[in-house]
């Protein structure tokens, strides 16, 4: 009773920040719900499947850049393709996943690490294409005719896809096919035993995680209405890695929680913003020797327990 007391405290404030708060501060929440998207799909491949990635930011990449090029080259609305793009961007996650057989451990970190920096290094050297080192532009949304450029319009896009993803997540982690990537996760030998498709599960982490990355990518450039080759390399991978720890692999509110924290975070700091790198640092360093399951982890280690009874 109390949890849905608080979904609905929590829907309710999300419906009214648009009427209620300045526009940066629109911005702000919305950019914290691309962001979730984005981790979204990490708290699946490495969380629940407890495989390891770092590619995330490719992903986001290739739906940021597909869905400016799909509307700036062939006029395709981002309505359609946002979608079509997220969905292509899954299937050759699926691909991924299908390779990733052969290796494991710290080879399927490096595979993954080596598949970001071939992903921006093509987004610098293929110009006609991605604008270069100089960057991409990004068509505004439109709908009716008009552009949705606001960050209140913009608000209004993302966040439902955002309360979508996290109900996604839930309904997953309870789902046979979450069960079955828990299972992946304790072990692979154990997995197949008792008649799991490792390969298959496996390939499906890979392809949700391309999904929302590619997803959260393109509701990102949305967002930024430019599109820059260094805002999607290898540290921004690590960086998304870091908000689904602080903010807890295993929950489905973890996402949210954790890019609040780092979004929300560097704009309380004022001048000392410039050591946000150490802190977020220190806290992903904090977490994981405290807390592995990060801040949403907290919330049970925190409540009170029943006193026992004494005897006589």
């Amino acid at each position: 009773m109390a949890a849905r007391l608080l979904l609905l405290l929590l829907a309710a404030g999300l419906v009214a920040v648009p009427f209620v708060a300045p526009s940066h501060l629109v911005f702000l929440v919305a950019t914290i719900g691309s962001t979730a998207i984005m981790v979204a799909g990490l708290s699946i491949v490495i969380g629940m499947a407890g495989q390891i990635s770092i590619a995330q930011a490719a992903f986001a990449a290739l739906g940021a850049y597909g869905t400016a090029q799909l509307a700036a080259l062939g006029g395709v609305p981002h309505w359609i393709g946002l979608p079509a793009v997220a969905v292509a961007t899954a299937g050759l996650g699926y691909l991924f996943g299908l390779l990733s057989l052969r290796v494991a451990d710290h080879y399927l970190a490096l595979a993954t690490m080596a598949f970001g920096a071939i992903v921006q290094l093509l987004l610098i050297h293929l110009e006609d294409w991605t604008g270069g080192a100089v960057g991409l532009p990004v068509p505004p949304l439109t709908l009716g005719g008009r552009s949705l450029t606001r960050p209140i319009e913009l608000y209004a896009v993302i966040m439902p896809c955002a309360a979508l993803t996290v109900w996604f997540l839930h309904a997953l982690m309870t789902s046979r096919t979450g069960r079955a990537f828990s299972a992946l996760r304790m072990s692979e030998v154990g997995a197949a035993a008792v008649g799991v498709p490792v390969l298959h599960h496996k390939a499906m982490a890979f392809a949700l995680s391309a999904f929302f990355g590619a997803l959260g990518g393109g509701l990102y450039g949305l967002q930024t209405s430019y599109l820059d080759p260094a805002q999607f390399g290898i540290l921004e991978s690590v960086r998304l890695i870091a908000i689904a720890v602080i903010g807890g692999l295993l929950n489905p509110f973890g996402p949210v929680i954790g890019a609040t924290v780092f979004v929300l975070l560097p704009e309380t700091m004022g001048a000392l913003g410039r050591y946000m790198s150490l802190v977020f640092s220190l806290l992903l360093l904090a977490f994981i020797i405290v807390s592995p399951r990060g801040i949403a982890g907290l919330a049970p280690r925190l409540r009170p327990r029943p006193g026992r009874r004494r005897g006589g």
